[in-house]
């Protein structure tokens, strides 16, 4: 069973990686239908799921890149004989991969740097991966009960859940992902960043099912002031999107919102609750910086993953 303390950076190697979110069935399912072809490899006691993304410029495909999301998982000892079948089948001509892109599974935070890997690294030409899964996430033991959950945050988190409820917002379940998307129209403006489409986020309710849910706040006159979705895999929940207007914002409608997620996570048995990326300790340019004094302040413990590596296959 999967619990904060597997996932926690280690001081030493782990000799079992336990699966996860992104190395689930669930993720594979939601990737399919979202056109990525999506495939488990196995070698021995380990495995890795696999996600291809295919790209074009102009009129020309680019060589399809294999992403393995925060894997591999299982016995540790197995991973560079897993990594070997892997590159293998890339190479086929069949599969004609350009690049696999590895983001280390939860467990250390000095996963390449271990003796096991001396010799693939050497043989096999690598370079860092764009940091699209963060190498710094939050993560909240929710196994807790409320009253402790709570106990644990900063006190201006606990704060502005109490007072989001005394200025009278509430927390509704929707099936439709309209106003989410407004909202993320408006947010992605405001910040600065490129949202997913539309369907993105539909797609992503309907494959995970019963496992998924989208709450929206409002205030006490219907006005939409927040939304997020939740979705759950492997006994960890995971605060995939949000998105906010900047209208009341004193209301603190964020709050009641995330405490409504973790809430969620707990009642579907949960063990985990992962806010899903923050900056790096003393980085204040981090892109993520904003966001994650927003995350922090629902207490939690920093996990650390190594580098994601990107290794050609040509």
């Amino acid at each position: 069973m999967i619990t904060l303390e597997t996932l926690t950076a280690h001081e030493t190697f782990p000799e079992y990686f336990t699966e996860n979110y992104w190395q689930s069935d669930a993720w594979k399912k939601a990737k399919e239908e979202n056109g990525c072809r999506s495939f488990w490899i196995q070698k021995n006691d380990a495995k890795v799921l696999v996600i291809e993304r295919k790209a074009h410029f102009l009129k020309f495909w680019i060589q399809p890149l294999w992403e393995i999301p925060r894997g591999p998982v299982g016995k540790s000892s197995d991973f560079v004989a897993l990594f070997e079948t892997v590159f293998a089948e890339a190479k086929k001509k069949e599969n004609n991969v350009g690049t696999v892109r590895i983001y280390t599974p939860f467990g250390t935070q000095n996963f390449w740097s271990n003796a096991l890997f001396t010799n693939f690294l050497q043989k096999n030409k690598n370079r860092k991966a764009p940091e699209i899964f963060p190498t710094n996430t939050l993560m909240l033991n929710v196994e807790q009960e409320e009253e402790e959950i709570l106990a644990q945050m900063k006190q201006k988190g606990r704060y502005n859940i109490k007072l989001a409820r005394k200025k009278g917002v509430r927390i509704e379940e929707e099936n439709n992902v309209e106003n989410f998307w407004n909202l993320m129209k408006e947010t992605s403006k405001r910040d600065g960043f490129r949202s997913n489409k539309k369907h993105v986020y539909s797609d992503l309710l309907k494959s995970f099912k019963d496992d998924a849910v989208l709450f929206t706040a409002k205030d006490e006159t219907g006005d939409v002031l927040a939304s997020a979705i939740f979705t759950i895999a492997n006994g960890m929940a995971i605060y995939n999107y949000g998105a906010s207007t900047s209208r009341k914002r004193g209301l603190m409608a964020p709050y009641l919102l995330q405490w409504a997620g973790i809430q969620w996570a707990k009642k579907k048995g949960a063990s985990v609750y992962d806010f899903l990326g923050i900056s790096p300790e003393n980085a204040p340019t981090h892109s993520l910086n904003g966001v994650a004094s927003f995350k922090l302040k629902f207490g939690g413990t920093r996990v650390i993953c190594d580098d994601g590596l990107d290794f050609s296959m040509l």
